[in-house]
């Protein structure tokens, strides 16, 4: 669409009044369409980076993929911090459609956003550690909150079997 604007276009305020009303309609469609395309955009990464899906382009990295993009690393990890907000509950999808992506990502980044008054709420450090076989990553990786209630359950009710597993352990190690 090409807008040219000069004086014998618009000859009345009436006019002008109306031309503008149109525009800002169309600006306001437009960011709306924006939006949605850039939530879109932020499932498709973080889809991508989870499941390693760059992977079978040949990729080494996500950071390799994005680069062939031409996408601003800073901007992708920030996407990527909505996508977990929203996945952890901490923010609703409707929220970054309101407000937008620079604002969602001031909020999350604020000392009052909800991302940190939860982090402050779990004071526990995650867990790290390495599987040793694939299929029991994957399904501990879809399954995280699974395996942390089994992991609690198993350490506060069960202390004989991790004893005997521990017991296991500890005589193969040998």
């Amino acid at each position: 669409m090409n807008v040219v604007i000069n004086k014998r276009n618009l000859e009345t305020l009436d006019e002008q009044n109306n031309y503008y009303q149109k525009l800002k309609q169309k600006l306001k469609s437009h960011c709306q369409q924006e939006i949605y395309y850039k939530m879109e955009i932020i499932k498709i990464l973080k889809e991508i980076k989870d499941n390693e899906y760059y992977k079978l382009d040949n990729y080494k990295t996500f950071e390799d993929f994005i680069r062939d993009y031409k996408l601003a690393r800073s901007q992708v990890y920030d996407y990527l911090k909505i996508a977990n907000a929203i996945e952890n509950g901490i923010l609703q999808e409707s929220y970054v459609v309101e407000n937008g992506i620079t604002h969602t990502i001031a909020f999350l980044r604020s000392d009052s956003g909800l991302f940190k008054k939860k982090l402050r709420r779990n004071a526990l450090k995650p867990l790290k550690f390495q599987l040793k076989k694939q299929e029991s990553y994957n399904f501990y990786k879809k399954n995280v909150k699974f395996a942390e209630f089994l992991l609690d359950t198993l350490f506060l009710n069960n202390k004989d079997l991790l004893r005997k597993f521990l017991d296991e352990f500890e005589f193969l190690k040998e």
